[in-house]
């Protein structure tokens, strides 16, 4: 009986579709037969000798057999820590040209076995001959628990843009945009990571003599001498379906798609903005900007869950090539349950929950909403981190708090009004939001706005008007529904509009 210690096992990946998965045989096609990376039980998949030649008479059979052998790669896991390791390599190697230069040592070369075929045909070896080698029974479990969390670790980090190589200086005297606006809105972390910034900001560029106010999402460029700026993205006032796109023509069933869903649901072929390279990519329409987004499909990447639900290798499969999963169930983070549709937005690059409304529909309120709950909510719908509320700066234990979700304190606050009061901040799990409640000086002891000050705090934060003290400009102190004195009733009985 060998030692599995001295045994490979291989994981492959459709360089096509990019989906994943551990060895287990070969079909009559001659293309890999695989099982999901993640679940996968080490006793089920093709184990080899390290070193020796079942692994090149498995590879040399599939050049044989396969009628397009690139577009499969293969990659060499040791099975005695392939309960720690692949996991996290089935994330890696579906992005293998970021994650290249760590996956080389595991990675098989076609080339080589191909050449070596070529030079000295082996005699062919079935998937079943080699799986009839004596199957070593899997050791006792080892606590792998650490190791599985660094490899988790590594295939999750991505390489963001270094905030240094950032001009701010130029970035804030072109477009207006300060740092601190970025980092104290939750949007500066999505753009490091090459994202567009999820809500919508005001820029100022100026042309000539003539400065502009104007809405656009924003992303980082990078410049030939590897500093970063600002590119941002303007609201147009409908996408430009009638225009061919890095060319391709989009159909009337195209447009009827994509302006009722924002996504096209299909994969198709692109022209590389700088190479002119046809790629094979998806296709949404940004709902904030009307900007026509396009993702390569080889550059697409899904996490392998939601939240706390599972997607299958199929479920993925489905989603990068642009399809729905329909009413998949789902438990966010938070505990929140619902069933949806999923389908993966080139725009926002992950998976989305898929909108039944028009696109116009949508965007009516999409743009508010999302701005609004983009900027106070992670992926998962957990309070992101906030350092500040209007002028007041929280301490590292506020900050703490209100991430749990707990009240903060802030004193001395001045209200709309100019009146000095007492606010609380808490997020509130419901809205998706924070909410406050203001406490004013002679009213320590109510919690929340008290019966009496009601119409004072509606008059003075909110806007609303009391029709007995509309006419009133001063702000109306605690309990007062009604003019206080002879001013005020002047006040309150002047006409308003012109005389007749």
């Amino acid at each position: 009986m060998e030692n599995i210690q001295e045994q490979e096992v291989l994981i492959a990946r459709n360089n096509e579709t990019g989906q994943v998965g551990a060895v287990v045989g070969q079909n009559p096609d001659g293309t890999p037969k695989m099982a999901d990376a993640k679940t996968a039980k080490l006793s089920d998949l093709v184990k080899f000798n390290k070193n020796q030649n079942p692994i090149e008479a498995f590879i040399s059979n599939f050049i044989r057999q396969a009628k397009n052998p690139t577009l499969f790669g293969f990659f060499k896991l040791p099975a005695d820590r392939y309960d720690a390791i692949a996991p996290a390599m089935a994330d890696l190697i579906q992005d293998t040209e970021s994650n290249g230069e760590m996956l080389k040592p595991y990675e098989v070369d076609m080339k080589s076995v191909a050449q070596t075929q070529e030079q000295a045909p082996a005699q062919e070896q079935t998937p079943a001959e080699v799986q009839q080698k004596p199957e070593v029974k899997p050791q006792p479990e080892q606590d792998n628990t650490q190791s599985r969390t660094e490899a988790t670790t590594t295939a999750t980090k991505a390489t963001p843009v270094d905030p240094d190589r950032i001009d701010w200086t130029t970035i804030e005297q072109q477009w207006g945009v300060k740092r601190e606006t970025l980092e104290q809105s939750g949007a500066l972390q999505s753009m490091l990571y090459n994202h567009k910034s999820p809500k919508l900001f005001t820029v100022t560029p100026q042309f000539g003599d003539e400065k502009f106010t104007l809405d656009a999402r924003l992303s980082f460029k990078e410049q030939p001498d590897g500093s970063f700026t600002l590119a941002p993205h303007f609201i147009k006032n409908e996408p430009r379906l009638d225009v061919p796109f890095r060319g391709y023509e989009f159909s009337k069933e195209d447009k009827e798609q994509l302006l009722k869903t924002g996504n096209l649901g299909t994969v198709v072929e692109l022209a590389d903005p700088k190479t002119g390279e046809m790629k094979k990519c998806l296709v949404s329409v940004d709902r904030l900007t009307n900007e026509i987004e396009a993702m390569p499909v080889d550059k697409i990447f899904i996490k392998n869950h939601i939240g706390k639900t599972e997607l299958s290798m199929k479920e993925i499969g489905i989603l990068k090539d642009g399809g729905v999963v329909h009413g998949k169930e789902i438990e966010l983070n938070n505990g929140r349950k619902f069933t949806s549709d999923l389908q993966y937005n080139a725009d926002k690059r992950d998976v989305e929950f898929v909108r039944t409304q028009s696109l116009k529909q949508e965007q009516s309120g999409e743009k508010q909403q999302q701005q609004q709950r983009n900027s106070w909510v992670d992926a998962d719908g957990n309070p992101k981190r906030i350092t500040k509320w209007k002028d007041t700066r929280f301490n590292e234990q506020q900050i703490a708090d209100y991430m749990a979700g707990k009240k903060i304190e802030m004193v001395n606050v001045t209200d709309k009004q100019g009146q000095t009061c007492t606010v609380f901040l808490q997020f509130n799990k419901e809205k998706q939001r924070p909410v406050t409640e203001y406490h004013y000086a002679e009213n320590k002891k109510v919690v929340g706005v008290a019966e009496e000050s009601k119409t004072q705090y509606a008059v003075n934060n909110q806007g609303k008007t009391n029709e007995a003290t509309k006419n009133i400009t001063d702000p109306l102190h605690k309990g007062q529904t009604a003019p206080k004195n002879e001013q005020q009733q002047a006040q309150q009985r002047k006409p308003k509009g012109p005389k007749v």
